[in-house]
């Protein structure tokens, strides 16, 4: 949403997100989209990387329903790292995830560092997705495995006028790609057994819901968080979202491959 008052999530994005998506979260789907994410993936006492790792609801979820063994979140916002440290010690979980500030470009760790990278909805607003993917093969461990939940588009053809508008109102930048775009990268820089799953429907339908919310039951907090002529902004930027997923341009998928031993 373009509530970017602050960065691109300062304290009225952060709190409209609180409000529609939960505690600690900057993407849709709570913690059961982040079991889908996982799915299956044993990540038991496993090193984790969080790239993009927001207000830090992923990181807490990985640690006490999944067992990892510890988890360091990266992300660019100040905002929202301070808000995932205080979340931390909210939680009792301050000893088994580090959080940090950084600058989008490489990543400043050792050749095998991590047993799973994980992310969740933040590849979009990286351009050179082909060299964000060889770092973080290089930062794996062999064997360890790249598991991640991203926005992309149907193909690599320029968007419609419909996508265009919908990513202006959104405000932020949005340089998605395609899944099988995504399966192209991750066996150039060397992955294997890579497994990708389309979720625009799931998304169109959870979307929908969101804005029945947000029109509903939810409008007073919404509202108070944001006054009344930036609601209708972000009613009207869900229903642009909406509008996307409906023509199948915005379709949100899942990937999961290996680093090569």
């Amino acid at each position: 949403m373009s509530l970017t008052d602050e960065g691109h999530y300062g304290p009225k994005q952060l709190n409209l997100l609180k409000v529609v998506w939960g505690e600690g979260f900057l993407s849709p789907g709570g913690t059961e989209e982040i079991d889908e994410i996982i799915n299956n993936t044993n990540i038991a006492a496993k090193s984790v990387l969080d790239i993009g790792c927001g207000c830090g609801g992923a990181a807490f979820h990985l640690i006490t329903k999944h067992g990892a063994k510890s988890v360091e979140g990266i992300d660019p916002e100040p905002l929202v790292i301070k808000t995932a440290e205080q979340l931390a010690l909210k939680n009792n979980l301050s000893e088994l995830t580090t959080f940090k500030c950084v600058q989008p470009g490489p990543l400043k760790y050792d050749d095998e560092t991590f047993d799973i990278v994980f992310s969740k909805e933040v590849f979009l607003h990286i351009p050179d997705k082909e060299a964000l993917l060889k770092d973080v093969h290089r930062v794996l461990k062999p064997g360890g495995m790249i598991i991640v939940s991203d926005w992309m588009r149907i193909d690599e053809n320029p968007p419609s006028e419909q996508m265009q508008d919908y990513i202006a109102a959104e405000g932020l930048d949005m340089l998605m790609c395609s899944l099988n775009k995504y399966k192209e990268l991750l066996e150039l820089t060397n992955f294997t057994d890579i497994k990708i799953r389309d979720r625009n429907e799931w998304y169109l339908q959870k979307a929908k819901k969101e804005l029945e919310q947000i029109e509903g039951p939810l409008y007073k907090k919404v509202l108070d968080v944001l006054g009344k002529e930036e609601t209708i902004g972000a009613i009207e930027i869900w229903k642009k979202l909406i509008g996307v997923l409906k023509i199948g341009e915005h379709r949100p998928g899942h990937f999961k491959a290996k680093k090569i031993t």
